[in-house]
């Protein structure tokens, strides 16, 4: 008894302590005031953010965070534009503001919803020997009607159409656009597709003589890429690179050239390629519009015609490979912010999500592996040091190079590696480029592959989407 009554006066002299405290909580105000009548406003397919910047500050920097990263504006910024706004779906963007004593100010944060019809889905054009022929998939919610538009040519469907050739189309560049309108008689937003209306022919080249030298000589690889190409594509053909360099061949007429330079010598650049007057004919072909397809060691092209300038940390893997029994894959989510599932590159390829974000294929099963990686590597450290995890090294990367970064190892969680890249057009070069260096993605695996389909549709919509551009 005596112990409990202890306790009772002990809980009681703790409790009138706490009754006597101060129970003010102190809020330190910021010292830069937030933006002030932050207000949005849509037109079409574009919305405008607008706000008021505190009064009597000068040199004020201006972020905007469309939930995905913070977009750094102009100094002193008092509005900012984005496009294209989805129907139906939900968006908000925050502002703030940091002066040059290196205060940042609170967000203000604006949210808003679209509403309007379903757009159509999986948009893609394939040119063939009378025109263009466009394909979608119907929308999420019913439509009354789907209108297109090509050049001059406006082409009004029924809701449920998913196909449609266009013939005669002049040779050129077009925005072809997809809109459809509700039972309402509410639009989506539109879908645009650019589409490039001229040469069709793929040119597989190569080292070799001609085709019958490359069946003989090449590396199983680069055997197994060419015969794949010319059964699927009848109009493709194998081009050397002496017929570049002596003008054999007319490079116009090509509108992908696909160099699959995989083989167990090493990663050195062939002599004939890094040729003066080859170098000089292959890079007027990028500039003028032609598209590059390079894999494995042949992405170094990139850097010898001049598409990449940053002397960036490589890796390299050589030799004929080893027996391994894993599967091996590529991640598409990079840094589990960035999703380029949907990207044309991927298209049909099965996907799956796994517990942290990362979204991954298989490339590659059990079985001998030659494991020839061409990528880049340690992208935050050139960047300035950074961290692997940086935002600000990803931003760097895609924006120095104009490129989307598509893939990478799939067990990296970071921006330490790029593995598979789009490169669009940029400065003079008028072409686009897609670079495949993960070593996973081998086109005759010693053993079998049982992912050999994946590796084979990857490849069709790397060639069929260039053949777009």
């Amino acid at each position: 008894m005596k112990n409990i009554f202890n306790y009772i006066i002990l809980l009681g002299f703790i409790l009138t302590i706490i009754s006597c405290q101060k129970r003010d909580i102190i809020v330190i105000p910021t010292k830069l005031a937030a933006v002030s009548n932050l207000q949005y406003t849509l037109t079409g397919d574009t919305v405008t953010l607008s706000w008021s910047l505190p009064t009597g500050k000068d040199s004020l920097s201006v972020t905007v965070n469309d939930g995905v990263a913070p977009i750094p504006l102009k100094m002193g910024s008092t509005s900012y534009k984005y496009g294209i706004v989805e129907t139906n779906k939900a968006y908000g963007f925050t502002v703030k503001i940091s002066d040059t004593q290196g205060n940042t100010s609170l967000g203000q944060t604006v949210r808003f919803t679209r509403d309007g019809a379903s757009p159509v889905k999986s948009v893609s054009a394939l040119q063939n020997d009378n025109g263009v022929l466009l394909t979608w998939s119907t929308p999420d919610q019913p439509v009354a009607k789907i209108e297109i538009k090509a050049g001059d040519n406006t082409i009004d469907l029924g809701p449920t159409i998913t196909s449609y050739q266009i013939n005669n189309l002049p040779a050129a560049s077009y925005m072809l656009s997809f809109v459809t309108t509700n039972s309402a008689g509410k639009v989506s937003n539109t879908v645009y597709l650019p589409f490039k209306v001229g040469a069709t022919m793929i040119g597989y080249l190569g080292v070799y003589a001609d085709s019958t030298a490359l069946m003989s000589l090449g590396d199983d690889d680069e055997i197994a890429g060419g015969q794949w190409l010319f059964k699927n594509y009848p109009k493709s053909r194998y081009i050397s690179f002496d017929q570049v360099k002596n003008g054999t061949v007319d490079l116009t007429q090509i509108r992908v050239m696909w160099w699959n330079f995989d083989v167990v010598a090493g990663h050195i650049m062939p002599a004939i390629a890094t040729d003066p007057t080859v170098v000089s004919k292959m890079t007027q072909y990028y500039k003028d519009g032609g598209n590059l397809l390079l894999n494995q060691y042949a992405i170094q092209y990139f850097w010898t015609l001049g598409r990449i300038t940053q002397n960036y940390f490589m890796g390299f893997d050589e030799g004929p490979g080893g027996f391994n029994p894993d599967i091996w894959g590529v991640g598409v989510n990079i840094h589990e912010k960035h999703d380029q599932s949907s990207h044309p590159l991927y298209k049909g390829i099965t996907m799956t999500t796994q517990s942290d974000g990362r979204i991954t294929f298989p490339v590659i099963g059990s079985g001998w592996k030659e494991n020839h990686n061409a990528v880049i590597v340690r992208i935050p450290e050139f960047e300035g040091g950074l961290p692997n995890d940086n935002e600000t090294a990803y931003t760097k990367f895609v924006s120095d190079n104009n490129a989307v970064w598509l893939g990478q190892w799939d067990g990296i969680g970071d921006y330490y590696m790029a593995g598979v890249l789009e490169l669009k057009p940029k400065d003079d070069f008028q072409g686009s480029g897609i670079f495949i260096g993960i070593g996973g993605i081998e086109w005759h695996q010693n053993t079998g592959n049982v992912y050999q389909s994946t590796i084979e549709l990857l490849y069709k919509n790397a060639l069929d989407y260039l053949k777009t551009k």
